[in-house]
């Protein structure tokens, strides 16, 4: 009979296959994994992971789970590292930025794998609503006491696509040689948050 494991063992397995699935992703994208490919890395029986998983997208959920959580980790610690709320928006979007850099095969497989069911895995749902929790907070304060201008929503979606941009840039090798991108992400941020600082330009229509 199968050995029974224990709840820790289960979560150590899982851990360890979902380090082998983002080598794979890295090395190859989505494509690279499968639960016969994990099992051959782990030396282990064909059948072994789908003790842990039932599918490819199984794994693939629970490995953007657990990279959303180390990120929105990583967010809530450089919020509580900076008490001023007029600076906690920049210590944010540094500390994503950072992330980004350090981990980016953790950052390509958090926001280029589609999965249509992601209503399935309530977990993931989770840890991504998490991870944005810190900037809609520090924004949302922002704006109630006038340091930031504008709609919250409108503020996080504005900063948050403006370093995704930059991260994408820098990832796909498309940003050249002229500029250190740590630079112009200093540059970047600081434009942004003064942007939102300022009070919004009336729109104008056209009668």
């Amino acid at each position: 009979m199968p050995k029974v494991l224990s709840e820790e063992e289960i979560a150590c397995f899982r851990n360890r296959m979902c380090d082998h699935a983002l080598a794979s992703f890295a090395k190859s994208g989505v494509e690279g994994i499968s639960l016969r490919a994990l099992a051959a890395d782990l030396r282990c029986s064909r059948t072994t992971p789908y003790r842990y998983f039932k599918n490819k997208a199984d794994i693939l959920a629970a490995l953007r789970q657990r990279e959303f959580a180390r990120i929105a980790d990583t967010l809530e610690t450089a919020l509580g590292k900076e008490p001023t709320l007029s600076k906690q928006l920049s210590a944010l979007c540094h500390a994503y930025f950072e992330f980004a850099l350090a981990f980016p095969d953790s950052y390509r497989v958090m926001y280029s794998v589609s999965q249509p069911d992601l209503s399935k895995y309530t977990a993931l749902e989770s840890e991504i609503a998490r991870s944005s929790m810190p900037m809609r907070h520090v924004v949302k304060a922002a704006v109630n006491t006038g340091i930031l201008k504008g709609d919250p929503v409108d503020i996080c979606y504005v900063v948050w696509a403006g370093l995704h941009g930059l991260i994408s840039l820098h990832l796909s090798h498309m940003l050249g040689e002229q500029r250190d991108v740590t630079q112009l992400a200093t540059v970047m941020i600081d434009s942004l948050i003064r942007s939102v600082s300022e009070e919004p330009a009336l729109s104008v229509s056209n009668k």
